[in-house]
């Protein structure tokens, strides 16, 4: 199975570095059939150097900026958020047609401050 996925990369790599050769006519004396096959050297070799770029260079990259996000997330979300501050421009002007109307479609009790009281959980924590 390793060996099979090493002869294939190796064939990828052999072929992608490879360069097509040159037309065996100029291409103003060549037909529609002559220039098609031509044109399909060029595409084989370019859909090599796309595999090679994709698995060999974007998927780490991938992989690492995963890992990144989720090192940066777990650091953020070990704090708590930051105080509330009842700011005049973020008040509602329209209430939302769902539920009390304060609260959008994406509210998370946790992170999210209804506009003009404040957090969910120092909400209830007060009422109580």
């Amino acid at each position: 199975m390793i060996n099979r996925l090493i002869g294939i990369i190796r064939g990828r790599i052999s072929n992608a570095m490879s360069k097509a050769p040159p037309p065996p006519k100029p291409p103003g004396e060549m037909n529609v059939v002559e220039i098609a096959e031509y044109n399909k050297i060029p595409g084989g070799i370019s859909y090599d150097r796309w595999w090679l770029f994709t698995w060999l260079v974007m998927m780490p990259v991938t992989i690492a900026t995963g890992v990144n996000a989720w090192y940066v997330e777990t650091e953020h979300l070990s704090h708590g958020p930051p105080p509330y501050i009842p700011y005049d421009h973020l008040q509602l002007t329209r209430r939302y047609p769902w539920g009390d109307g304060e609260r959008s479609f994406f509210f998370n009790p946790k992170v999210n401050a209804i506009p003009g009281k404040g957090y969910v959980w120092e909400l209830e924590a007060e009422e109580e």
